[in-house]
């Protein structure tokens, strides 16, 4: 072989090939994410999704991201060899371009996983929080009555008991001291 390492380069059927290839698994890594195959494959090993952040679990290697480059590379090697430049700085503006787009897909992937929440209620986080009686609570926790607060930016009507020597009717202030199992609060009256 008496050529170069660019002489592979020089062929615009290369980038083509891979510009298409990676356009086209771009394509079906889309489609999959909006059918809700949003999973990556990731080198490295697996995480607990409850021990860290979301945005810690996208990793700079995973298959979105290669592919990312590859589609990067690919374009820019085809642009650059249809604007006539040298194959070195045709290899060079592919690997830059590559890298580049690499880089996007990773910053805005950790940027959508750093807005992911999965939307559960945590009663416990009630506890010290005013609402109002919705249904009568009886004294003394001799039955359960219905609250309304605002928890976690929701409305929610929860059961509730009191520990109050008197019924809490309607419409009368609370908050809440503590959680009895399952979801059920326990509740003192407020002046």
């Amino acid at each position: 072989m008496t050529g170069s390492w660019f002489d592979i380069f020089s062929s615009s059927q290369l980038y083509w090939a891979v510009s298409i290839i990676a356009s086209v698994l771009q394509a079906f890594l889309l489609i999959g994410a909006f059918m809700g195959g949003g999973s990556d494959f990731d080198h490295g090993t697996a995480t607990d999704s409850h021990a860290g952040s979301a945005a810690d679990s996208v990793k700079i290697l995973s298959l979105r991201i290669l592919v990312a480059f590859f589609v990067g590379f690919g374009w820019a090697g085809v642009l650059a060899q249809r604007r006539g430049l040298p194959p070195g700085t045709t290899v060079l503006m592919a690997a830059v371009s590559g890298v580049i787009f690499m880089l996007l897909i990773f910053v805005t992937m950790r940027m959508l996983m750093t807005m992911r929440h999965d939307g559960s209620l945590h009663y416990e986080n009630a506890i010290g929080i005013r609402g109002k009686v919705y249904v009568t609570i009886p004294a003394a926790r001799a039955s359960i009555g219905q609250i309304e607060v605002l928890l976690q930016g929701r409305l929610i009507t929860a059961s509730a008991v009191t520990d109050a020597p008197v019924s809490l009717p309607p419409m009368t202030g609370i908050q809440i001291t503590a959680l009895m199992p399952p979801n059920t609060f326990v509740v003192q009256p407020t002046s």
